[in-house]
């Protein structure tokens, strides 16, 4: 599906002004307006394109705007039920002396996003302490979740999806005993118990719940969205959302000096996001130092193996030399934002180096799978 440059610079909690010049520019003489809604609740951004449409006071359709109403009712409902059963779930945990984190887009809704319903997701996330987890899981199901009989290897980091349906709507809770697979060279290690201990208390109406601080949030929120462990997998617009919309509201808060020594990928990499949206420079910490130019790095996921397999370029008639050039040679951007490669020759040394041997990395699990399979 082809990205929307519309769709693109929406992604953002706040607009400002060069964006929504940027936005009313775009939608002039735009006519693909149905893919462009599929396309936004596929990334998780039709609430937001809805919001900066009608504050821009752009041009679109009647139609769109009806549609679009109609989704931002939807997941406003689902974000009430999801609400009711995250404090339920918490108030179940903690009875029992458990200590969850809220994570991902269910810690987000809640401190970022002042509207809930502008931050869809799929499911609510709690990590808890790896001796903690199976006793929660048990609980849950306990007090009427139902668990998922998909099955999960036994040292993967989250357990089998628990659900209840509410009022029609399917709500997932997923807990987590880790942060990330055990699958890639470059995970980093989690620990709890430094995690809970400087984590933040957040009101949910009348519960407490924690998260993580804000130098930890925007470390994981790029790693999750941007740094998927998985299969090098694309971004997601409100991803991207989330991190941008984190540093305009937290930026100045938080301590770059800690980031740059125990992050310094991400330090990089997030100057590059003003390519997909461009940052307000009323709301930048004076520590990012951002390319102003558009021009040379369009926003290009990966798209070598294994993202795709060999037999997805196969029906895309793509020949090898194609395949073999997308895996080992992304695009600029992208090496960027995931080895914050930022520099000519940065990008040359990477694509040698360490692209190539995660690429290595990956041949030679995915040859150790097979042979399990075959035994």
């Amino acid at each position: 599906m082809p990205r929307f440059p519309i769709l693109d610079i929406c992604a953002r909690l706040d607009g400002h002004v060069h964006q929504q010049k940027l936005l009313i520019e775009y939608c002039r003489d735009f006519t693909e307006w149905h893919a462009l809604l599929s396309k936004a609740e596929t990334e998780g951004m039709a609430p937001l394109l809805r919001k900066h449409l009608r504050e821009a006071e752009a041009p679109y359709p009647v139609s769109v705007r009806r549609s679009l109403n109609v989704l931002y009712e939807h997941h406003k409902h689902k974000a009430q039920i999801r609400l009711a059963l995250l404090k339920e779930v918490i108030e179940i945990l903690r009875s029992s002396g458990l200590r969850p984190i809220l994570i991902k887009g269910a810690a987000l809704a809640y401190t970022l996003y002042y509207d809930p319903a502008l931050r869809p997701m799929r499911d609510i996330d709690l990590l808890l302490d790896k001796s903690e987890v199976d006793h929660a899981q048990a609980l849950l199901r306990e007090s009427g979740f139902t668990q998922s009989p998909l099955p999960i290897p036994k040292d993967h980091h989250h357990l089998p999806s628990l659900y209840k349906i509410i009022d029609g709507v399917e709500i997932c809770v997923e807990l987590h005993r880790d942060l990330y697979p055990d699958c890639q060279p470059h995970c980093p290690k989690v620990y709890f118990e430094k995690l809970y201990s400087s984590g933040i208390n957040i009101n949910l109406d009348d519960i407490l719940a924690t998260t993580f601080n804000h130098e930890e949030t925007i470390h994981y929120i790029y790693q999750h969205g941007l740094r998927a462990p998985l299969t090098y997998e694309p971004y997601k617009l409100i991803n991207v959302a989330d991190i941008i919309s984190f540093i305009e509201k937290y930026g100045r808060e938080l301590n770059w000096e800690e980031i740059k020594m125990n992050y310094p990928i991400l330090n990089k990499a997030i100057p590059l996001l003003h390519y997909v949206s461009p940052w307000n420079p009323d709301r930048l910490p004076e520590r990012l130092e951002v390319t102003k130019s558009r021009i040379h790095l369009e926003p290009k996921a990966y798209r070598g193996w294994p993202n795709k397999r060999l037999k997805e370029f196969k029906d895309e008639k793509r020949n090898m030399f194609y395949m073999l050039r997308v895996t080992f040679m992304p695009s600029k951007w992208w090496l960027g934002v995931y080895y914050g490669a930022n520099t000519f020759m940065g990008r040359i040394w990477c694509m040698l180096s360490k692209h190539s041997f995660h690429v290595l990395w990956w041949a030679k699990l995915y040859y150790s799978l097979s042979k399990m399979r075959e035994s």
